[in-house]
């Protein structure tokens, strides 16, 4: 009996076994798919493809991934999101027909990015049949940017006519103060090949002084060999400026180059007094700048109208305090005060007006106060507000 018993349930489970080996697979909605059919919306012939090594020169270097609608209705590409901005992608915008081929092209930007790379790129797509039916395939670009050899064009990055500048045809002091000299050296290269005058520098004010260096000594014009270089010093006198805060002078290098003969040159720097190693106590004795407030919201307003506000001063120190420069940020505000120096616990107002004409929006000015106030020489007052846009016509 035990015999017969065990020997039946034996075959049952064979049978049971047999039956779900035979059953067709299903897909995430439940549908009837073919035994050693797909239920993926799409069969891609690779996802992952190696460059190899790239020359940076070439700049770019593109592949296409192909795949083939394995449904029986169309399929979409929805979005093809990549891994970093130097991989730009481009794919089949139109639904992809059953049993057709699409592609997703990456294009991966070699210039300026030597050495290995591993980027990917996210497919998302969708069925046409059933909109709420999508899948994401994630695609790989890989290689080696082998890196070019280096050139006037990195060395010398900015190009004006036949004149390329290293590193710019700008030298900044960054903060300097008015007892100090600063230089500073940039080297110009000539790109063509005829040679160019440098007749020298139109526009220097008095404080700087500008001269190309040769083995012989500075000099005031030179003449540039093709494919040569030489470097021009910018020597700073702060003292010699009679300005405080951010300066900026625009300079001209005169030259016979038939493509730019006039050259834009630019020399900033912002100056700070000099007061020296003051002690307590002599800073208990200086000039004193203190604001009833530094800001000053003007609420809301309509476009091209004027709003007015006085910034009270008072100098709370013991001796005079002298208003050395007061620049508001944008043209469309002005400031102006009532006396520029003030005798200790004598007090003045600055006149700010500001102009809205042709503005929208939350807006906000400042103005810098520049005082001979050792603890705090530079003071930023604030106005903003928000203004309403004017009409359309």
């Amino acid at each position: 009996m035990w015999k017969h018993l065990i020997t039946g349930i034996a075959l049952s489970g064979m049978l049971l076994w047999a039956q779900k080996k035979s059953a067709p697979a299903r897909s995430e909605k439940g549908e009837t798919a073919e035994p050693g059919k797909s239920t993926s919306l799409v069969q891609f012939a690779k996802t992952e493809h190696d460059f190899g090594k790239i020359k940076e020169e070439d700049k770019v270097a593109t592949t296409r991934f192909t795949f083939k609608n394995t449904q029986k209705h169309p399929i979409k590409i929805v979005d093809v999101k990549t891994s970093c901005g130097c991989t730009s992608p481009n794919w089949s915008r139109d639904p992809i027909p059953p049993g057709k081929e699409g592609y997703v092209e990456a294009q991966y930007s070699a210039w300026g990015r030597p050495g290995a790379f591993v980027k990917t790129l996210t497919v998302r797509m969708r069925s046409e049949a059933d909109t709420t039916r999508e899948e994401t395939f994630t695609l790989t670009i890989k290689g080696e940017v082998l890196p070019r050899p280096k050139g006037p064009e990195d060395f010398y990055p900015t190009k004006l006519g036949s004149l390329r500048f290293g590193p710019a045809n700008h030298v900044s002091f960054g903060t300097i103060k008015t007892n100090e000299k600063k230089s500073q050296r940039v080297t110009i290269y000539n790109d063509s090949d005829k040679p160019i005058e440098l007749k020298g520098f139109a526009d220097a004010p008095k404080h700087i002084e500008v001269t190309f260096v040769t083995p012989q000594g500075p000099v005031a014009t030179y003449q540039l060999k093709p494919k040569d270089t030489i470097q021009i010093e910018v020597k700073y006198d702060a003292n010699a400026a009679n300005d405080y805060g951010f300066v900026y002078h625009l300079l001209k290098i005169q030259t016979n180059d038939a493509t730019e003969p006039e050259k834009p040159f630019y020399v900033t720097a912002n100056i700070e007094e000099y007061f020296g190693e003051l002690t307590e106590a002599q800073l208990a004795e200086a000039p004193r700048a203190q604001f009833d407030r530094t800001e000053y919201d003007y609420g809301k307003i309509k476009a091209g109208e004027k709003v007015e506000y006085d910034f009270r001063l008072t100098n709370t120190g013991k001796k005079p305090l002298i208003i050395r420069k007061i620049k508001p940020s944008c043209g469309c505000t002005a400031a102006a005060p009532s006396k520029s120096e003030l005798k200790p616990g004598e007090s003045t107002t600055i006149h700010v007006t500001f102009d809205s004409t042709g503005r929208s929006g939350k807006d906000s000015k400042s103005i810098t106060v520049i005082t001979n106030d050792p603890r705090q020489p530079t003071i930023n007052l604030v106005i903003h507000g928000e203004i309403e846009p004017a009409p359309a016509k």
